[in-house]
């Protein structure tokens, strides 16, 4: 996730990638419309002009003129942001449709989860038995939403409601309603690893000053093993997941890392282009199916960010812009 997220805090916390994994509308607001509040010239030169009034009164009215001006403009910027928010909110609840349908009806969306997570158990059992893993307890990382946990039906009701901006304040009310759903097969696989002895990390950016206890009292529902501080490791003040995986692995030897996000893997790959993306990728081709583990997510996540630069903040035209051209590429 999350991508996740966000935004998995968000962002992010995405509730995971990717979230993500998150950025906020603060930031993404269309640019605010500059305006001058000066009175009209017209209206100066009129109450210039008007020799019965004193000198005292005619600056009062052009003064009052000035703040009534002023305060109808105030008033109209927001409006303007308002209708600019909700039509970017409405262009990315179009573009997300299809990808949302799939995740929440397909047979395909659901057996690449039990795919992912048939392999991971596999590869726990393997490692488990391997001796030259004894030097530490064994441990697994992994992402939480769209990677254990299924936000795609909070999502996809936004989305019919004509909002597909999953900003940071979006994730938080939706973690906070505690209706993160199960993903396929994800309580018995983390069970099983568990069952095996080896630990769960939860790593996810979820932005923990507000999301830590509904994610707990979420997860313990849901039926997930070792929901603790040692083990929900979620967004705090840096949304790059490596600090957290290097605290992870003085520790514990990490035999898997499971996401849907790059950035839920140890590879250097935040912050990066999109070219730098696919080129890491790459370069680390021998991991996946052997110590990462990726579920499909075409909703949000840092491949959105990567597209172009600034994406989130462009206007629905230049993102049909940006979008067209890798369609034709």
């Amino acid at each position: 996730m999350k991508r996740s997220s966000l935004a998995w805090y968000v962002a992010v916390a995405c509730l995971g990638g990717s979230l993500c994994v998150g950025s906020v509308v603060q930031a993404d607001s269309p640019t605010t419309v500059k305006a001058n509040p000066v009175v009209p010239t017209a209206m100066v030169a009129q109450a210039q002009s008007t020799q019965s009034i004193s000198s005292t009164a005619a600056t009062n009215t052009v003064a009052n003129t000035v703040v009534a001006n002023s305060e109808a403009i105030k008033a109209a910027v927001p409006l303007d942001e308002q209708a600019a928010l909700k039509q970017k909110q409405q262009y990315q609840a179009e573009t997300e449709t299809m990808g949302l349908l799939w995740m929440r009806t397909s047979a395909e969306y659901r057996a690449l989860a039990y795919q992912g997570y048939n392999v991971a158990l596999n590869l726990v059992k393997m490692a488990v038995t391997d001796p030259s893993h004894q030097r530490k307890p064994l441990a697994i990382v992994l992402d939480a939403d769209e990677t254990v946990v299924d936000n795609t039906k909070l999502m996809g009701e936004s989305v019919a409601n004509g909002n597909g901006r999953f900003d940071a304040p979006w994730w938080r009310q939706a973690v906070h309603q505690g209706k993160s759903q199960a993903m396929p097969g994800a309580v018995e696989f983390l069970n099983e690893v568990h069952k095996q002895g080896v630990e769960i990390f939860y790593v996810s950016n979820r932005y923990a000053p507000v999301n830590y206890d509904a994610t707990v009292q979420n997860f313990k529902e849901l039926g997930f093993p070792s929901v603790d501080k040692e083990h929900v490791l979620l967004f705090e003040k840096d949304s790059d997941k490596q600090p957290r995986f290097d605290a992870i692995t003085k520790k514990y030897a990490v035999i898997l890392y499971m996401g849907d996000n790059a950035g839920d893997f140890p590879i250097g790959i935040k912050g990066k282009t999109l070219a730098e993306r696919n080129a890491i990728i790459d370069e680390h081709k021998e991991d996946f199916g052997t110590t990462f583990v990726v579920f499909p997510n075409p909703a949000y996540g840092s491949w959105v960010s990567a597209l172009a630069k600034g994406y989130q903040n462009l206007s629905p035209e230049e993102q049909k812009q940006v979008n067209n051209q890798y369609l034709q590429q």
